[in-house]
């Protein structure tokens, strides 16, 4: 059964807190102190994992894999190696021209002379990025090493110093622009396949033929009985509802847990811990006693205001960092990652048999990734399928590294109302669509039947403004909400992020901006106040005279305590955790001067 999740508006505990005596205060904290210094001895940080912990996107985690690891994943047995190569080549990790040389040199035989290439397939004044993308080629493991990889705090200065400088250009010009053996014989292998689906699909024909070799006979040894394969409106409300049931539980929604059909089951057990883990949730630290509920962090409320992809996205790099420790983590990652990009390259509603995957830890993915709603698995022709889901072909397509804010802005404006457009179309009425109307005074109306959307509106809009219609709800964006939002660990670019993505599609029509420059502009001022005061805990003291004034100011200047200082009334104030070093002082000072 998952841990006990605490509900939006419940009481933190009706026990009355004990307090505890300094002493043992210290002592835990000391305590405390020693255990979280080993911990962090014994469980050091890679720069390199931390490195890929913080990537944005699934292209951009490849992009930070070193060369070598690259080239191991393009050697993968097909359809992975050859699928991710050609991924690779079509994603934005490459410019226009490291494309095209990529191209031109999978047909020229993999080889190819520097000065040819520079001088021969690029015009003239193209000829530094043609060397910066020879450059992004090396470093997604494409060309064999050239010397062009930049290290790390390098720019592209050096790039001027190829071109500038006759010596270091002849010598660079003469060297050979060979493809790694892995990209070339992947690429290959990717042109001469017919068929745009990585696994053999399953065909009616297969279905058809089952039934009548088995009729509506249930499989034996208790199998599950085969059934038909699901639509595609069938993928989506499983995806929604699989992906909803997280959302729900993180903010403690009254639809969560219910079982009746108009209610949301809550996530199983393993979920539940990831959430916790990944630090989404945590326990409610004011509660006192055995099994406290859960509550959001605020690291959970960023988190809700992301799209679905990001979402997703998030919840598939805490899945690949968590194997940072694993004896096989290269392997595994390896092979999850072209998984992924695999189902990248499939078609919503195109089923595929278990048996295509070929090793034990491909099928362990499989049942990982259905948790996450990227795969539908179920039993089709007498035999277990996976079907991929909207969510898993739009993270490759979707989650490219991003460019300019306005572009990336833009894309998931359109998803997101490509996404109100299927909603309203569907034959089964969904809760995942939403349109906002964003006014310039300051009222939001947004066309939902979600209390998830209600409950993530909420978290930056006032309650007590909260008025609903049945299926359009109106709030109030003021001053104390954005700034309760803000103490939750909410940014003000994430909820104009989130205005901007959920836009209403009619506001796309025209000159109409989605949202009103005077919202954008508050919101933004809004977030400047959290930043005009900044709080310090200090130490005040009360000097006798000028002397005393001068010289504790200048030793706590010098011990660069000192916060500030008033010479009329002769008061100090410093910084509390210096405190008690600048308090010996004053009692030695006063020991020498007035007692002398």
């Amino acid at each position: 059964m998952p841990p006990k999740r605490k509900r939006a508006g419940e009481a933190s505990s009706t026990a009355p807190k004990v307090g505890r005596s300094s002493a043992e205060t210290s002592a835990s904290s000391a305590a405390t102190a020693a255990t979280q210094a080993a911990a962090s001895e014994s469980t050091k940080i890679d720069p390199q994992e931390e490195l890929l912990s913080k990537s944005t996107s699934l292209f951009e985690y490849l992009e930070r894999l070193p060369p070598g690891t690259l080239r191991s994943i393009y050697k993968l047995p097909p359809p992975g190696g050859p699928t991710v190569a050609a991924a690779v080549l079509r994603s934005s990790s490459l410019t226009d021209i490291a494309r095209q040389c990529a191209l031109r040199l999978v047909a020229c035989g993999g080889k190819f002379k520097v000065g040819s290439i520079v001088e021969g397939w690029i015009h003239r004044h193209g000829q530094r990025d043609a060397l910066l993308a020879l450059r992004r080629l090396e470093s997604m493991g494409i060309l064999e090493p050239l010397g062009l990889v930049n290290r790390p705090g390098q720019g592209n200065d050096d790039i001027d110093d190829e071109a500038n400088d006759s010596e270091k250009r002849a010598k660079l010009m003469a060297k050979i622009a060979c493809l790694t053996p892995e990209f070339k014989g992947a690429m290959r292998l990717h042109l001469s396949t017919m068929s745009s689906s990585p696994w053999p699909t399953i065909s009616k024909e297969q279905i058809e033929e089952f039934k009548k070799s088995r009729g509506d006979a249930k499989s034996d040894g208790g199998e599950k009985e085969s059934r038909d394969p699901p639509a595609p409106y069938e993928l989506e409300l499983y995806t929604q509802s699989s992906w909803d049931s997280v959302l729900h539980f993180l903010v403690g929604s009254d639809e969560a847990g219910r079982g009746d059909k108009g209610g949301i089951e809550e996530p199983p057990e393993v979920m539940v811990h990831f959430l916790t883990r990944i630090g989404l949730m945590q326990e409610d630290p004011d509660y006192n006693g055995a099994d406290a509920p859960l509550v959001i962090t605020s690291k959970g409320y960023e988190f809700m205001l992301r799209d679905t992809n990001a979402q997703v996205w998030q919840f598939v790099l805490q899945y690949l960092n968590s194997m940072a420790h694993h004896n096989m983590k290269d392997a595994i990652r390896m092979e999850a990652l072209s998984f992924l990009i695999c189902l990248g390259s499939c078609r919503v509603g195109e089923g595929y048999f278990n048996s295509v995957l070929g090793s034990k830890s491909a099928r362990i993915l499989m049942k990982d990734f259905a948790r996450f709603g990227l795969l539908f698995v179920c039993r089709v022709a007498g035999k277990k399928a996976f079907y991929p889901t909207r969510v898993a072909v739009n993270l490759v397509a979707s989650n490219e590294k991003e460019g300019s804010r306005q572009a990336d802005t833009l894309g998931q404006s359109v998803v997101a109302t490509r996404s109100l457009e299927e909603s309203l179309s569907a034959p089964v009425p969904s809760r995942s669509h939403l349109a906002v109307v964003v006014q310039t005074n300051f009222q939001v109306v947004a066309y939902t039947t979600s209390k998830l959307h209600i409950s993530t509106l909420a978290l930056f809009c006032d309650v007590e403004s909260y008025r609903r219609l049945p299926n359009v709800i109106f709030f109030h964006i003021t001053r104390d909400s954005i700034r309760s939002a803000f103490r939750l660990g909410v940014k003000a670019d994430q909820i104009l992020r989130f205005l901007h993505v959920h836009a209403h599609p009619m506001l796309r029509n025209g000159d109409h901006q989605l949202v009103p420059s005077n919202v954008t502009d508050q919101i933004l001022l809004w977030d400047r106040e959290t930043r005009r005061v900044v709080m310090d805990e200090v130490w005040a003291h009360q000097c006798r005279d000028s002397s005393e004034f001068s010289a504790v100011g200048q030793y706590a200047s010098d011990l660069d305590a000192l916060a500030w200082g008033n010479a009329h009334t002769n008061k100090l104030y410093v910084h509390f955790e210096k405190s008690e070093m600048v308090h010996a002082y004053i009692r030695k000072w006063r020991t020498k001067h007035y007692n002398s």
